[in-house]
Formats: C-alpha cells, structure tokens, sequence
C-alpha cells in the first residue's frame, strides 16, 4: 500500500510503503514525484518510509516500473532517505548510492533505522 506522508512539500516528498508493492503504487508514486516537480522544482529530496513492507510481496513488475522511473528521472533526485528495520535493505541502499550516487551533484541515498525518522527528514529538507 502506498501513501503520502503529512510533511510533504516544496521539493520534499514523502511516502510511506506498507505491505505489498504494486504496479497501481508505483503509479500513485509517479503521480506525486511528477505533482512535486509540476510545483517549479527542478530536484526534489524523497524520504521513503519501507519499515512496514513486506519484501517478499514485491511484484516483479512493480520492482522494474520503479527501478526503470528511478533511472529516467535521476537528474530530478536529489536526497533520497530510505527509512526502514532491515540489515538488507540498509545494504541494499549503500549498494545503491555506490553505483549511482554523485555527491558532487548532490545525489545522494541514505539509509536510516526507523528510530532515526527525525534525522531522515532533515536529510531530506537539508
């Protein structure tokens, strides 16, 4: 289930992902990344709160819309704060922001420990 956080705005968006994740939440996702960059913003900053999803109910299909969005709007990203409970989602970010991370341009995914919430968003409105 996909929903977005009370919090959102400017170039922030944030979203919490419980359960499963869809095609029809990827979609609702698109529409409120492309809501954000329709306000003037030319980055925006995503917290992504995924404590609550179930791994193994990801849809293959859902994962490649995703990944295939993620990867044509990279230019449009800027912070992205991945919050969550897992040793192997918090390694899947570091992997992530190795491979297409740029600090030089600001793009930059990190993980945080849902007890961290506070510091992810000031990650994300830094």
């Amino acid at each position: 289930m996909f929903k977005v956080l009370e919090g959102t705005g400017g170039d922030v968006l944030a979203v919490e992902i419980s359960g499963s994740y869809t095609v029809q939440d990827v979609e609702q996702f698109e529409k409120a990344a492309e809501a954000q960059l329709a306000q003037g913003n030319q980055r925006i900053n995503i917290l992504a709160k995924i404590d609550q999803l179930d791994l193994l109910k990801i849809e293959p299909k859902a994962f490649f819309k995703d990944a295939k969005y993620a990867l044509q709007h990279i230019n449009q990203m800027r912070h992205l704060a991945i919050v969550g409970n897992s040793k192997l989602t918090e390694a899947m970010v570091k992997v992530d922001n190795l491979i297409f991370g740029r600090e030089k341009k600001e793009l930059i995914e990190k993980y945080f420990d849902v007890a961290d919430m506070d510091q992810a968003w000031e990650f994300v409105r830094s």
